[in-house]
């Protein structure tokens, strides 16, 4: 088999290190890209072969010129993924400009760039496929996480169009549309004043269950992909009304709190 190459921003999450295991068992070699060095070598280290890791902070411009060129230069690029990406939850009058500035660097101009990158170095070949890990906060924007719904409907907008530019060149463009998921960043919002919209559902996924959902996008037609499905169904509702939100959101807040008191008891967490 020819060499195949999978670059996962993100590298040490846990959804990150839940798909480079499937990647690797098909027959990708894992290149994970992530700022915590300690992390990086510990998600290195749970994989069954060599992988490859680069340390670079995202909102670095220097450090994300470096994965670019990466990308670029690695000859044998069949998959992109992004996964990196951060929240800081808080009204608009409350954060600061940096944490305003850090998601759209993170979550929005980090996958435009090396997208980009990637689709220069896969449409000479015809043949590759870029995948981003984005949200149902791109078609939901919720109070308290304005810039991050902001960055994620940027994404989902830029995903569209590189689809389209991409189409004739043999190149997959996907994205994943994932709820609320276990991972150290959900924890972080759930005990740092972050949305109780969050835990509407009865169970939060797994990363695992994003996994998958990646593994589908891959291998399917389809330029987005929900997780869960009612998820992506609700969420289209709501952007085609975004006025809905607003008159149901006594409501839903009051059912998300339910769920995130669930979550916090069966975590052992406490809010700071």
């Amino acid at each position: 088999m020819a060499g195949r190459t999978a670059i996962i921003t993100g590298g040490a999450g846990a959804i990150a290190l839940a798909l480079a295991k499937h990647l690797e068992a098909r027959g990708y070699t894992p290149v994970l890209v992530d700022f915590d060095e300690a992390r990086l070598a510990a998600a290195a280290a749970a994989l069954n072969g060599p992988a490859q890791t680069l340390r670079a902070d995202l909102t670095d411009h220097t450090d994300l010129e470096r994965v670019a060129t990466l990308i670029e230069a690695t000859t044998d690029l069949a998959l992109l993924v992004n996964t990196a990406g951060i929240i800081r939850p808080g009204t608009v009058t409350e954060l600061p400009y940096r944490d305003l500035e850090q998601h759209v660097a993170v979550n929005l101009l980090a996958p435009m760039r090396l997208s980009q990158a990637a689709a220069r170095a896969m449409v000479p070949r015809r043949q590759g496929c870029i995948l981003s890990v984005v949200s149902v906060a791109a078609l939901v924007a919720l109070p308290g996480s304005a810039a991050y719904s902001a960055s994620k409907f940027g994404l989902r907008g830029f995903q569209i169009a590189l689809a389209q530019e991409l189409a004739t060149a043999g190149i997959k463009v996907r994205g994943v549309f994932p709820g609320a998921v276990d991972t150290p960043m959900l924890r972080y919002e759930a005990t740092h004043g972050g949305s109780v919209l969050n835990f509407l559902n009865k169970d939060v996924l797994t990363a695992e269950q994003v996994a998958q959902a990646c593994l589908r996008a891959i291998d399917g037609t389809k330029l987005e992909v929900f997780v869960p499905y009612a998820d992506g169904l609700s969420g289209r509702l709501a952007a085609a009304f975004p006025g809905l939100v607003g008159r149901l959101l006594p409501y839903l807040e009051k059912q998300g709190d339910k769920g995130l008191q669930r979550f916090l008891a069966s975590r052992g967490l406490t809010p700071s």
